[in-house]
């Protein structure tokens, strides 16, 4: 081979490597997935929850955007071929098992009683089964976490799977040279949670969404506060989805390693 052409391989397997590099995001959730259970019990008709799996009420500020993540999830699922039952079938489930056992958050303390959720779930999922022919129950909660904007030139935050700039509101003359990117901002993920009909885990995975908090240009000391609008990208809102399901929904280009290489990674472990 002449040295032209093995300087040009080089430089093409260089390229190759640089973008397959630029395509991974170290972040990306390293969900569960009974492969068997699903290939025995294939899932086709689902239950979109509309309460969390945490058993916590969405906070307040990320109600809307919940809301709009729900939807987007319901399209997903049926886009790719699953059945949903409409949200009053769930909705009256879950109701009826709260009114029975009372309700597991309680807002003086902000925590879950164990015992009333395991109950107000087992008993959801067996009417559920009694009422319908469901195979599974998905929750899709969306979660409000810290996350950190780097250093670099661009100061991405990246969590999750997702990268996303910094968000600015406001008017001003930019953002301070000696601005503290390091302190923690808050985020919102969703995180997918698929069980069978006897409440076995099938799936469970998280995708980020988007930032909370935008820079306040228009302050005298930029800060960080929270954003006028959240969750309004569907791009991205699309995005933190496709990943939270994903291998459950394969997801195309997706930045971590493939279900094989997860294989081969846990077998040498």
């Amino acid at each position: 081979m002449s040295p032209l052409k093995t300087l040009l391989g080089l430089c093409l397997a260089a390229l190759l490597m640089a973008c397959s590099s630029t395509a991974q995001n170290p972040t990306v959730h390293p969900y569960q997935i009974d492969l068997e259970r699903l290939a025995a019990e294939p899932v086709k008709k689902v239950a979109l929850a509309t309460a969390n799996l945490s058993g916590e009420p969405t906070r307040q500020h990320l109600q809307q955007g919940a809301g709009r993540v729900h939807g987007l999830v319901r399209q997903y699922l049926v886009r790719h071929g699953y059945e949903v039952v409409p949200d009053h079938v769930f909705d009256n489930a879950w109701n009826q098992a709260v009114r029975t056992y009372g309700n597991m958050y309680d807002p003086t303390t902000g925590r879950v009683d164990p015992q009333t959720w395991r109950a107000v779930m087992v008993t959801t999922a067996a009417t559920l089964r009694e009422q319908g022919d469901i195979d599974a129950i998905v929750f899709a909660d969306v979660i409000e976490h810290d996350v950190q904007h780097s250093y670099g030139m661009q100061h991405y935050a990246r969590w999750y799977g997702v990268t996303r700039k910094p968000a600015l509101q406001g008017p001003g003359e930019g953002v301070p040279v000696d601005f503290d990117w390091g302190q923690q901002v808050k985020a919102a993920s969703v995180w997918v949670t698929v069980y069978n009909r006897d409440l076995e885990l099938l799936f469970s995975g998280r995708g980020g969404l988007d930032v909370l908090q935008a820079i306040d240009l228009k302050m005298a000391s930029p800060a960080f506060v929270r954003r006028k609008k959240l969750l309004q990208n569907e791009g991205h809102l699309q995005e933190g989805i496709q990943l939270a399901f994903h291998p459950f929904i394969e997801m195309k280009r997706y930045p971590g390693p493939s279900l094989e290489q997860r294989r081969a990674e846990e077998e040498q472990q």
